[in-house]
């Protein structure tokens, strides 16, 4: 062979050699080669972003039963192969990481074949918009809608992967955004949205948040930017905005009934977050105007969960009425000045939000027929019917009615009658919503 061929072969070996490592450093794979099939379990995990929490990641690989863990990631190799594997003691098949690095490689073959075997997938952290330019029209999340949706997986993320399991999505395409940024400029070029992404069990209408207690360069945590974003949603698409977030070192573990476990170190500010919108629209949001969602003071209600080893602490995300070990708040923004405050009582209903007698329940006690009457002068007739909604003293919702039709008597007071026969002797709370007012007063039934 002449040197000139010597050479050709050469370069030729070369670029083989280094393009098979390239091609192999996607898929890394520890374990059994041959897939199972397992009685898994359906949940969804939601990671705060930092050290991961080693009960919750327990908790999600036992839903596998035995069967095959996927992670997908944008960068990196396999840090979490032998953590999953070998490092928590909950036996799996396998666990294999691909890396996703282009729309290319969330095309392949290959990548569909091994996620189609996936009894849990996990997403890692990193930049999330990698994952929604990467993924938008792929094979990749068509598969993977595929598995939540019919095979009924558990999925779950940290942080990136987080971020993306929601109905809306904070992209990051122009990177991250400060909740000064946002509650000064709900559109501040930062804050890019995107809906409809990925359609998971019990998060539509709702946007998640990580890292939320850690301080950013304004020197506030990430709550701000979170009520910005559902203020968007609200005012961009008519959603009735909700939001999930975590802590750093805090996990969020949902089962198949929607029942939201918080996992975290009893000793550390280790808090979930489930904020939904309460009152009506935000009063200001616009571009380039800080944003305004006061609501009296009621605009988001807040259950806040501490996590501890057990998840005991948890929150039922299929209702949002009903939690346990947490404690309900109020959120408002004030021409871009966050505000928090707490709840009056356990239930985080307030016994009444309006003037004394605007409105009035009677008899009180009642038997069989509960008649509210409001003031005309304090809430005004809108085209609206009133939501009634009876609850347990505990805040348990036993029943909603729609108020319409009402009768008006001589003052102009509207009246409207509720038939509460068919409960038991006990105290309740009568809540009344028509999207503009709301009001919380407690009756006794005989």
């Amino acid at each position: 062979m002449n040197k000139l061929k010597r050479i050709t072969v050469f370069l030729i070996a070369c670029m083989l050699a280094a393009a098979l490592p390239l091609a192999a450093q996607n898929i890394y794979h520890t374990g059994n080669e041959e897939p199972v099939e397992t009685n898994h379990l359906p949940g969804l995990v939601l990671a705060g972003g930092a050290t991961d929490n080693d009960d919750a990641m327990k908790w999600m690989l036992a839903r596998a039963d035995g069967g095959d863990v996927v992670v997908l990631r944008a960068s990196g190799s396999d840090g979490y192969n032998n953590y999953f594997y070998s490092g928590l003691g909950v036996p799996v098949n396998s666990v294999t990481s691909i890396v996703i690095q282009s729309a290319e490689h969330a095309n392949e073959e290959e990548v569909v074949e091994i996620l189609n075997n996936a009894e849990v997938v996990f997403i890692a952290g990193g930049n999330q918009w990698n994952y929604v330019n990467h993924w938008r029209d792929s094979a990749l999340l068509e598969t993977l809608q595929q598995l939540i949706m019919e095979k009924q997986i558990t999925i779950g993320g940290t942080s990136a992967g987080m971020a993306v399991l929601g109905e809306v999505v904070f992209t990051a395409e122009n990177q991250t955004v400060w909740s000064s940024e946002a509650l000064d400029n709900p559109y501040h070029w930062r804050v890019k949205l995107e809906k409809d992404f990925l359609d998971v069990p019990f998060m539509n209408n709702t946007i998640t948040d990580t890292h939320y207690n850690r301080p950013e360069n304004d020197n506030n945590d990430r709550k701000g930017r979170h009520v910005a974003f559902m203020a968007r949603m609200v005012a961009d698409w008519g959603m009735p905005a909700k939001g999930i977030a975590a802590n750093e070192y805090t996990a969020i573990a949902v089962d198949e009934t929607g029942k939201a476990r918080v996992f975290g170190h009893p000793s550390y500010p280790d808090f979930g977050y489930f904020l939904k919108k309460y009152g009506g629209p935000p009063e200001v949001c616009e571009e380039g105007t800080p944003l305004t969602w006061i609501q009296s003071e009621q605009a988001i209600k807040v259950y806040k969960v501490k996590g501890d080893f057990d998840g005991s602490g948890w929150f039922d995300i299929n209702s949002w009425e009903n939690g346990e070990g947490g404690e309900w708040q109020y959120w408002y923004v004030d021409e871009g000045e966050l505000f928090e405050t707490d709840a009056d009582d356990d239930t985080g209903l307030t016994p009444s939000l309006t003037p004394d007698n605007a409105i009035q329940l009677f008899p009180n006690p009642a038997v069989d027929i509960l008649t509210i009457s409001i003031d005309h002068s304090y809430w005004p007739a809108t085209n609206n019917s009133p939501e009634a909604r009876i609850r347990s003293i505990d805040g348990a919702l036993l029943c909603v009615t729609m108020l319409s039709n009402p009768d008006t008597d001589a003052t102009l007071n509207l009246s409207y009658s509720i038939n509460v026969e068919h409960l038991p002797s006990g105290v309740y709370i009568l809540e009344i919503d028509d999207g503009r007012h709301r009001a919380a007063l407690r009756w006794v039934k005989q």
